[in-house]
């Protein structure tokens, strides 16, 4: 199969069937004009499977997002497409919100076609979300929140690091559990941001937003700030690299240091796997925002006060980070009472 092709205007009955024509190097242009417009590496690599994703499901497996026929894109085949990744979910190949995602981007590319004036006003209609529904249906989330007693387990295996690695993981841990920041929140944080009682960062989205840094916070953080002191290193990072001081923390340094920490703690195996314990009880970094999230929920915050907190968009996507699982709920339940007693006064 050749890779200059395109669909046909219009699909055969068989919804794998296309009709090959010459296209040039339009769709190679039409993915790169695409995933470069992302802004974030991050966002460039997820518009990249999707892209992939979708390409694989029409072409086959190996198939490139190059090889796509992105400019004979119409409404019927969008709607196959749709169909495609619902039945992916149904087979539980896929989860609704990585199906929906992709049909995000799906939608991104429509326009960007509009924008580069290869496709017309009809079908930019199809990239309306009215148009091009996503999929329903919905997965449990991912992650879990630390218990009290995780986390002084953790922080215990994190401070017996050798060297410097100890205190400065222990301080890291600190901070993102109790500021909720991302990996990637934490490897960027800068001295000259921190002040007494407050860190600023630069979030998701080129958003700043200020993180409380309280007491019991800023006692372990200060004793990291000594000790970082007297390295030396040569840049603003709050976090040293893990084996050079003079180069500031990566975000993957720091998920590699607490695998390390976490199989301390709650390792079953001399050597850690994909089956190792310490895998269920720390799933990866962003348990400690979890963790974060879940905390306050538990002490009586609102989702709003909590979606502020952590800098998101939407109540949605803060409600997607409360793990304090069902039970809490019942539980909850069980102390409040709805029904008035029909006992007489």
């Amino acid at each position: 199969m050749s890779d200059d092709v395109v669909l046909s205007a219009q699909p055969s009955g068989d919804a794998t069937a296309i009709e090959l024509v010459d296209a040039g190097d339009v769709a190679a242009r039409v993915v790169r004009q695409y995933v470069e417009s992302q802004l974030s590496p991050r966002s460039r690599d997820n518009a990249r499977d999707a892209l992939r994703r979708i390409a694989r499901m029409v072409l086959g497996p190996g198939a490139t997002a190059e090889a796509f026929p992105w400019p004979a894109l119409s409404y019927e085949w969008a709607m196959r497409l749709r169909r495609g990744l619902f039945d992916l979910t149904t087979e539980e190949k896929i989860k609704p919100g990585t199906a929906n995602l992709t049909l995000s981007h799906l939608r991104g590319v429509i326009r960007t076609m509009y924008g580069m004036k290869i496709v017309s006003n009809d079908v930019l209609a199809v990239a309306h979300p009215g148009m091009l529904k996503n999929v329903p249906g919905s997965r449990d989330t991912r992650g879990r929140m630390l218990s009290p007693d995780d986390e002084k387990r953790l922080r215990a295996a994190a401070i017996e690091l050798d060297g410097y690695r100890g205190p400065m993981l222990d301080a890291a841990i600190v901070l993102a559990i109790g500021g909720g920041l991302r990996r990637e929140e934490l490897a960027a944080a800068t001295v000259e941001r921190l002040r007494p009682g407050q860190l600023s960062i630069i979030g998701k989205g080129n958003k700043e937003r200020q993180v409380v840094v309280d007491d019991g916070m800023g006692r372990v953080l200060d004793g990291w700030l000594r000790e970082r002191k007297r390295l030396l290193p040569a840049h603003d990072g709050i976090f040293c690299a893990p084996w050079n001081p003079s180069r500031p923390l990566s975000a993957w340094s720091f998920w590699t240091l607490v695998r390390e920490a976490a199989h301390g703690a709650f390792g079953n195996a001399e050597a850690c796997d994909d089956g190792c314990r310490c895998l269920e009880v720390v799933t990866g970094p962003h348990d400690f925002r979890r963790t974060f999230a879940s905390r306050l929920l538990e002490q009586g915050f609102d989702i709003r006060e909590v979606q502020v907190l952590m800098g998101h968009q939407s109540p949605e996507t803060t409600a997607r980070y409360d793990k304090r699982g069902v039970e809490a709920l019942y539980t909850k339940r069980r102390n409040v009472r709805v029904i008035e007693s029909s006992e007489a006064a």
